[in-house]
């Protein structure tokens, strides 16, 4: 068991819910059980820490959990904006995990023109054909190689539809990648993401943002396209350069934000 103490209230709810990943599942306590790292991990709360029964590499969650990132400075700063605090105060556990970055290539590929449920449903079907048992129904996820060690017509059983294809050609893209994403600045990073089958511009800057920890993107989807419209009356061409100059190098993270916010509350956040 490992101890995380975030300071102040954490709220899972606020971290697995916002739309960033897909392998953590909510249980009837309000725990959380996810796999990661090749462990299964349940999550619960008590007071200012986040408690992971089965993790044992502590270097490894302190690190997933973003336990060294100024959260609450950032959003002091945030709440200058009306529309913002607001948001913050309904999402104010959101915390940008460190996720594995091929498992967040492959999962955002599975996200497009998809919901949650189902999407979660083929990542686990895709865990339990290519990936490795760790105990019980569990599974790791896939690596490049497992993937396309099964091959394109056993993908077809995952429930992915016309996704399998882009899934197998990614895996193979990636057995033969060389690139440092880390080396890249954020524009040269999603020039080369969006060579993978599958990605478009708005999974890309998914993969930035959840992948590579890149602030300084801004997803854009319908939700975010209409709530910018509603709150800030920014038209879509717009939202880009208006998320840049109003909300800076963490504009990645104010898109949390209000994508949590506004996907619960339909009605037109007050300025």
């Amino acid at each position: 068991m490992i101890e995380l103490d975030f300071g102040g209230n954490p709220n899972l709810n606020h971290i697995f819910e916002c739309g960033q990943c897909f392998r953590w599942n909510m249980q009837t306590d309000g725990s959380y059980i996810g796999v990661a790292n090749g462990e299964v991990v349940n999550t619960s709360v008590d007071g200012s820490k986040i408690i992971l029964t089965g993790a044992r590499n502590v270097e490894f969650w302190t690190n997933y959990f973003d336990c060294s990132f100024d959260y609450e400075s950032v959003k002091s700063d945030f709440a200058k904006d009306n529309v913002l605090a607001r948001c913050i105060d309904y999402g104010c556990g959101i915390r940008i995990l460190r996720q594995d970055l091929f498992e967040t290539i492959i999962s955002f590929i599975i996200s497009a023109n998809n919901n949650i449920p189902r999407i979660k449903g083929i990542i686990e079907r895709l865990c339990m054909l290519c990936g490795e048992r760790i105990s019980g129904e569990y599974h790791t996820f896939p690596t490049a190689k497992q993937i396309v060690k099964v091959g394109l017509d056993k993908l077809g059983t995952i429930g992915a539809g016309y996704r399998d294809r882009y899934i197998y050609k990614t895996a193979k893209m990636w057995l033969d990648l060389n690139t440092n994403f880390d080396d890249l600045l954020t524009a040269g990073a999603r020039k080369e993401l969006l060579k993978f089958p599958g990605v478009g511009p708005k999974v890309a800057d998914c993969i930035l943002l959840f992948g590579l920890r890149r602030f300084d993107t801004f997803p854009t989807d319908v939700w975010v396209k209409r709530l910018m419209n509603e709150a800030y009356d920014v038209d879509e061409c717009d939202i880009a350069v208006f998320a840049e100059q109003n909300f800076g190098e963490y504009r990645g993270l104010a898109q949390q934000y209000l994508f949590y916010y506004f996907r619960d509350n339909y009605e037109k956040p007050n300025k």
